[in-house]
């Protein structure tokens, strides 16, 4: 497989926070920051951790995965996070998306298929939701948690 997304299974958060008011202040917090799940990118893998490095970029995944579904032609992912910040130039073909990093060219592009694109992504995106939920955090507490919630809408 070209990318493939690989979940740590033992991805705790700690104790839930009551000031905290965002996804990203949830997952941002040293016991977050210390754990990684990996992605793969050809014969490529990168570690990336759940807080710094992708918690900004959750409403970037979300907005990703909306034009995948909505068919868009071309559109530009960028992750805003200082340790993984990157940009993705994504086409939609048919049922293949084909994406190439904006910011390194010694990463080869990728051509997979879209609903399997997806499948990787929902994978973390499930794993958050649920272990936001079993810290203690939801709706209410978290202004963007509806972020996380009916990830059915891209299966």
């Amino acid at each position: 497989m070209e990318f493939e997304i690989i979940i740590n299974p033992n991805f705790k958060i700690g104790i839930r926070d009551p000031e905290d008011t965002t996804i990203s202040e949830a997952l941002d917090n040293r016991l977050v920051n210390s754990q990684h799940f990996t992605m793969k990118w050809h014969d490529t893998s990168l570690r990336i951790n759940y807080g710094t490095q992708i918690a900004d970029g959750i409403s970037d995944i979300v907005k990703m995965l909306e034009a995948i579904k909505k068919r868009e032609a071309q559109f530009v992912v960028t992750f805003p996070s200082q340790a993984f910040f990157e940009t993705w130039i994504c086409k939609i073909e048919k049922c293949d998306i084909n994406i190439n990093w904006g910011s390194r060219d010694d990463y080869r592009s990728i051509t997979m298929k879209t609903d399997l694109f997806i499948q990787e992504w929902l994978k973390l995106l499930h794993q958050l939701r649920q272990v936001l939920i079993e810290t203690g955090y939801n709706v209410t507490n978290l202004v963007d948690f509806d972020l996380l919630e009916n990830l059915e809408r891209f299966h």
